[in-house]
């Protein structure tokens, strides 16, 4: 599952020798070193995949990230986020993927949190989203079959947590979501999944928390909760 990011040129196929050449013309940079040649080298790639974990946080329900908030993961969420750079979509992937098998190995169903509104017009996409499909597709391809489903959807906007204290973000997320009945109704179909949360970032944990109270107040069972990396100051 934690298959890096290559510029071995011995051992690329000729799409990838393309791609690379392509990444030279424009000049693209490791996010984590700033090497040229690749957005995210294999050097920082095996640096991030050995820090899957648990996350310290106190919860009725078991959290995992795939790395730790700092360095080289932080630069490659913020890029992917808040800089386009979509080509980190897969190695962003596959750190959730990780996290999630430390909480289950059998059939799954990830609920991605919803995003702030502004958030997906700004980004021209809702992040977490591509994030969890691809982490779905390659638990999928382990032979652990899982996908997306959404059960949330923000019923109220308060805006970003950067810069709020853990008690300011409790209070802005608190009620912010709200379950999504007709979909809840299609668990049905998914007899022995188990149902993750899952989110880039875990910080103080208010907003995973929030929507996994929600998914249990609306009678879902919550099998875990799972980000692509998590805060250090809580490690």
């Amino acid at each position: 599952m934690q298959t890096a990011p290559t510029t071995d040129w011995g051992q690329m196929q000729p799409g990838g020798l393309i791609d690379a050449c392509i990444d030279l013309v424009l000049s693209r940079t490791c996010v984590g070193c700033q090497v040229l040649g690749t957005t995210l080298c294999p050097t920082c790639w095996a640096v991030m995949t050995q820090q899957v974990g648990p996350f310290p946080m106190r919860t009725p329900w078991p959290v995992a990230t795939g790395a730790r908030y700092q360095d080289q993961a932080k630069a490659a969420i913020i890029a992917h986020k808040e800089h386009g750079v979509r080509s980190l979509t897969a190695p962003l992937g596959i750190l959730l993927a990780s996290a999630i098998t430390t909480l289950t190995r059998g059939p799954t169903l990830l609920v991605t949190i919803p995003p702030h509104r502004s958030s997906v017009h700004a980004r021209g996409a809702d992040t977490t989203l591509l994030i969890a499909s691809r982490a779905a597709r390659v638990l999928t391809d382990v032979h652990q079959p899982a996908r997306v489903h959404h059960l949330l959807r923000r019923g109220f906007d308060n805006g970003k947590h950067v810069g709020r204290t853990a008690v300011q973000r409790r209070a802005a997320i608190d009620g912010a979501f709200q379950p999504r009945p007709t979909q809840i109704a299609k668990l049905s179909k998914f007899a022995g999944y188990r149902i993750i949360v899952v989110d880039d970032v875990i910080t103080t944990g208010a907003t995973t928390l929030a929507a996994a109270t929600t998914l249990e107040a609306a009678g879902v069972k919550v099998a875990g909760v799972a980000a692509v990396a998590g805060t250090p100051a809580r490690w």
